[in-house]
């Protein structure tokens, strides 16, 4: 290219900059704040790598939902095809897997250093939009968890829906919701694939649309302050560039070397399995361990809440105060209380949530089983789903079956259910109020006929808690089968 050529380039994307694009008025409000030093303008980068991570989630995300199918037959196995049989699949799920966790930190990254300048009170629309960009990442990060539907996923959900279920007067009405129903089912994962790949996008879209082009921090400046404003903000826009490709950089290498999670079905997995959740909620699991029942599920929910709450609540309380003491300090004590107690909590909650995990052998040993358990599967080469064959569904409604030789019908309880199951779960299996259906409980996973024998022997073991009894002296192994076969029979209409 001459020299001619270059200035007639040059000269056309500086028009473009100036004319003919938003360009320049978006960067007048990401970094409307004063020019600092140079260290103190490259820590204030934080804001590119949390653009670049979010656009990295929403590609990501976007590609995966391609071949994903939100089903609790076919969940697992979709996933295992992008790990196993698409080109750089396995790749693409642990950029997506772990570019939320890094998104979450880089938000809170964003946050101290937003703090640490006051930003919250002089420019209280950006310290909002973060705010609340990271509610909706977590708010992803615990929908997200659930799809691959792997044993993880499985007690992952179930974990959510217990803490929900949990909360006094309408507990049971939210955890039916958010469930989809009485159990975990088809309709639980559609609607938090639902919720991971429509809402969650759409408010994180709107939230970054409205901060960059509605709602802005501006103040009037003099022609000579202006001037040295356009100069800073080209300059911090090129920083946060370069920061932004080396975070997308460390995360494409960190992917290539750790996989995201994946281990067997939910219906393959032995009894026993202990969950953990993503590393940005242990803290929260944490929480679980040291409260019983009710106590814990009001804690894990009423914690979150109001941490968010004092988050949003911080400009205004600084706005309040400074107006009261125009010539106190930068920085409040209650703001400083608050946001430092909020970091502080959730870091040692996290801390000791992988010190507990390394000091209790039990633990440490149960999940290294775990991680060998998912190594081993991940080692084993992709096979497809046979294709079903025309009949060979289990007949609906209440088809007959055989028991012991015998043609049994669904509509014939066994006498043993009738004694010892039918004053909790109905004559016929329906559940009722507090009690869950056992109609088609042979589609859930881990619910096969050994299953359901192994149930009825020790609850706890499947994840059951009171008022589910053991029946293990109460029923001979014969009336124990007999149940879990006639269950087999129970089918929806």
């Amino acid at each position: 290219m001459t020299t001619s050529e270059r200035r007639i380039a040059f000269r056309f994307w500086r028009r473009l900059w100036t004319k003919h694009t938003r360009l320049q008025e978006c960067v007048h409000a990401l970094f409307d704040d004063e020019p600092s030093s140079l260290p103190g303008a490259w820590a204030r980068t934080t804001a590119g790598a949390v653009a670049v991570l979010l656009a990295v989630q929403i590609i990501t995300g976007t590609l995966i939902a391609f071949y994903y199918v939100p089903s609790v037959d076919v969940a697992h196995a979709t996933v295992v095809y992008i790990e196993k049989a698409l080109p750089a699949g396995s790749w693409l799920r642990a950029v997506h897997h772990y570019g939320s966790q890094w998104l979450t930190i880089f938000l809170v990254l964003h946050l101290v250093q937003m703090f640490w300048r006051t930003s919250y009170a002089t420019r209280p629309v950006a310290w909002l939009a973060t705010v609340f960009l990271l509610l909706f990442v977590l708010a992803g990060g615990v929908t997200g968890y659930s799809l691959p539907w792997d044993a993880r996923a499985y007690f992952g959900t179930g974990v959510t829906a217990g803490i929900t279920g949990g909360l006094p007067l309408v507990g049971d009405a939210l955890s039916r919701w958010l469930v989809g129903g009485a159990d975990i089912s088809t309709i639980t994962l559609s609607r938090f694939f639902a919720f991971h790949v429509l809402v969650i996008p759409a408010a994180l879209i709107l939230t970054v649309v409205s901060r960059v082009f509605v709602f802005r921090d501006t103040e009037p400046q003099t022609v000579e302050e202006e001037q040295i404003y356009v100069a800073w903000r080209r300059r911090q826009l090129l920083r946060q560039s370069i920061s932004g490709g080396l975070v997308f950089i460390a995360l494409a290498l960190y992917s290539i070397k750790f996989h995201a999670p994946l281990g067997p079905a939910a219906n393959e997995v032995a009894p026993g399995y202990s969950p953990r959740p993503g590393a940005q909620f242990l803290w929260l699991f944490q929480i679980l361990k040291y409260l019983p029942g009710a106590i814990a599920s009001i804690v894990a929910v009423a914690i979150p809440k109001l941490i968010f709450i004092g988050l949003i609540l911080l400009p205004f309380l600084e706005a309040r105060r400074r107006r009261k003491h125009p010539t106190d300090l930068p920085r409040g004590k209650l703001s400083v209380v608050l946001f430092s107690g909020a970091i502080l909590f959730v870091a040692v909650m996290t801390a000791l949530a992988y010190l507990s995990d390394r000091r209790d052998p039990i633990a440490r040993a149960k999940l290294a089983e775990q991680a060998a358990e998912e190594e081993a599967f991940r080692a084993k080469p992709f096979e497809p789903m046979p294709p079903r064959k025309s009949g060979a569904m289990m007949p609906s409604g209440t088809g007959p079956g055989t028991m012991d030789g015998k043609v049994v019908s669904a509509d014939t309880p066994p006498p043993s259910f009738l004694k010892k199951c039918a004053n909790c779960h109905g004559l016929r299996g329906q559940g009722a109020k507090s009690f869950p259906t056992l109609i088609s409980v042979s589609t859930k996973p881990r619910r096969t006929v050994e299953d359901i024998i192994g149930l009825l022997n020790n609850p706890a073991a499947y994840g059951l808690e009171p008022p589910m009894r053991s029946f293990a002296t109460k029923l001979t192994e014969d009336e124990k089968r007999e149940i879990a076969e006639w269950l087999m029979l129970l089918k929806k209409p």
